[in-house]
């Protein structure tokens, strides 16, 4: 692999790191906004430092790995907003389901990618 493009995958890496060291952990629905690189770009990123790190650095590959899954936690930040709003109508007292609905219409998407990214990653195991 070309040294330049295995450098650029390090740097799109270790900035969607910093970003993830950030947010709270399982936090459903969060900002595409907060991404600093476009989703695609990261995932790109990821699977190429993946194939290049072959069976050395386990550890490094679970990271990576753990990293490529938790990119479903990021949707548009409309649709980030409608589960923020949603999140905050489980927690009042007021249970509106016209804000409830959507938001969980929301987080069952980002499971079944989440899910399907774990599939993805199962062929780096």
């Amino acid at each position: 692999m070309v040294p330049r493009m295995l450098g650029m995958a390090t740097k799109v890496v270790s900035d969607y790191g910093k970003v993830l060291s950030l947010v709270e952990p399982g936090v459903y629905g969060l900002p595409e906004s907060l991404l600093p690189h476009a989703r695609e770009s990261i995932r790109f990123a990821i699977l190429t430092l993946l194939r290049e790190l072959g069976t050395e650095h386990p550890e490094v590959k679970e990271g990576l790995r753990q990293g490529y899954v938790y990119l479903a936690q990021f949707v548009g930040d409309d649709e980030a907003s409608v589960v923020k709003s949603g999140q905050a109508s489980l927690t009042d007292s007021t249970v509106d389901d016209g804000n409830t609905e959507p938001a969980m219409r929301i987080i069952n998407r980002i499971k079944l990618d989440m899910e399907r990214a774990v599939e993805e990653m199962s062929d780096f195991l």
